[in-house]
């Protein structure tokens, strides 16, 4: 990008509402230098493209810029809910499909959004759209509040200059998305409350009850039955390393937190999640219906194959589909065609491979590729009602079966008392 005009600088330093709502970060920059040599380093400023200014009017270039972390940094939850991105998204669609300007229409909502971090937020994606950088790349700086496949579909819009479609496709997502959060969670809260009466009840009988059968037990001279030894023994273990169980969670979520922060860590992860039983396959339905609807948006329109490839990957969430689609790029690029490289990547389903090559030789890759997505979004749809309708039950089974051990471990103590005082 090129040293930003009057007009921008005037706007990006001077704007009053703007330094209201703006506040100084540490950015970290690589590019090249007035010699043309490799450079690299940190600068202070309001914004990204506040950076960018001072960078390039440094004489800097081919810059790539990021906020700057410190290693404690640790983002727990998404500092704006999944609701208030919906919203956002639905009225940016409603004001693209009425011509209204992607830039103007961020400004009213940075004016109008209801949650406040939104809205600073918002104006720091429009200080950049008014510095020059596009929509895509301002998105992608934010990523604890828009997905990753966010950004993709917005780059894919960019070079189709469908900005309306991308965006009723994003509203899509994020409605399914909700739809099934709000179903999960609606499905947890009976069990919820279940387990915490469990919980309850649990601890005041082991804590309480039986211990006193105990005692009771070696005034008879007898054992007590195995099941009831087996709930004692749990009891004391958790009373004796309570802060050592609390150590362990709490070391075992930072690990995971550090891990999603590298490539890394988050491949790992990603390789886990999708191997797991029940999310492992709705994790991969949710990849594969995004890479096909993202790169059929990008083959009707005409972008090379190899390119939207790398966009397409980038949609789907999941880093083992990424870098195995990033493998399949390189083939392509060699001239080994499309469906033969996605399907030694090992990710894609018979089914899939076989609509990618029907397409790939008919001549109909794009047609086929929105035939796939639609097909995927069905069965996803369906697989996604099927988990939420058995969570409850599953869960209510788990939890009958804790129930019914200490039910056991009761009424065989209670039966030990009898026949030791009847001995």
């Amino acid at each position: 990008m090129t040293l930003l005009n009057s007009k921008a600088s005037f706007k990006l330093l001077w704007r009053k509402d703007v330094q209201e709502v703006s506040k100084l970060h540490d950015y970290t920059y690589e590019g090249l230098n007035v010699q043309g040599e490799a450079a690299k380093g940190s600068v202070t400023a309001m914004s990204r493209a506040e950076a960018r200014y001072l960078l390039e009017r440094d004489g800097n270039s081919d810059l790539s810029i990021s906020i700057k972390k410190n290693w404690y940094d640790m983002e727990f939850g998404h500092p704006v809910s999944m609701e208030n991105l919906l919203q956002v998204t639905r009225q940016l669609a409603s004001f693209a499909e009425a011509g209204i300007p992607a830039a103007k229409g961020i400004e009213i909502l940075s004016q109008t959004a209801d949650d406040k971090k939104m809205r600073e937020i918002l104006e720091e994606i429009l200080i950049e759209i008014e510095a020059g950088s596009r929509f895509s790349d301002a998105v992608k700086q934010y990523p604890s509040v828009f997905p990753r496949y966010y950004s993709a579909i917005l780059t894919s819009a960019e070079r189709s200059g469908n900005l309306t479609e991308a965006l009723s496709t994003l509203n899509t997502y994020l409605e399914r998305d909700l739809r099934s959060k709000r179903a999960v969670r609606s499905a947890m809260i009976y069990p919820a409350v279940l387990v915490s009466l469990t919980i309850v009840a649990v601890t005041v009988l082991s804590v309480f009850v039986l211990p006193r059968f105990q005692t009771f037990f070696d005034s008879l001279g007898v054992k007590l039955p195995i099941t009831t030894r087996i709930l004692l023994s749990v009891t004391h273990f958790v009373q004796s390393w309570w802060w050592a169980l609390i150590l362990l969670l709490a070391a075992g979520v930072t690990s995971v937190v550090f891990a999603r922060r590298n490539q890394t860590g988050r491949l790992k992860l990603d390789r886990v999640l999708i191997n797991l039983p029940i999310v492992g396959p709705l994790t991969r339905l949710v990849a594969l219906e995004r890479f096909c609807r993202v790169l059929s948006t990008l083959v009707k329109t005409h972008v090379h194959l190899p390119e939207a490839l790398e966009l397409a990957g980038n949609s789907t969430g999941n880093r083992v589909f990424e870098e195995a689609i990033l493998e399949a790029r390189q083939k392509v690029i060699q001239g080994e065609g499309l469906a033969s490289p996605l399907a030694e990547a090992n990710v894609f389903p018979a089914a899939a491979i076989q609509i990618f090559r029907i397409g790939e030789e008919s001549g109909q890759l794009g047609s086929q590729l929105q035939q796939a997505a639609s097909f995927y979004s069905d069965e996803l749809d369906h697989k996604l009602k099927n988990f939420t309708a058995l969570l409850e039950p599953a869960t209510l089974l788990v939890i009958g079966g804790g129930v019914g051990f200490v039910a056991v471990a009761l009424v065989s103590a209670m039966y030990g008392i009898y026949s030791g005082v009847r001995g």
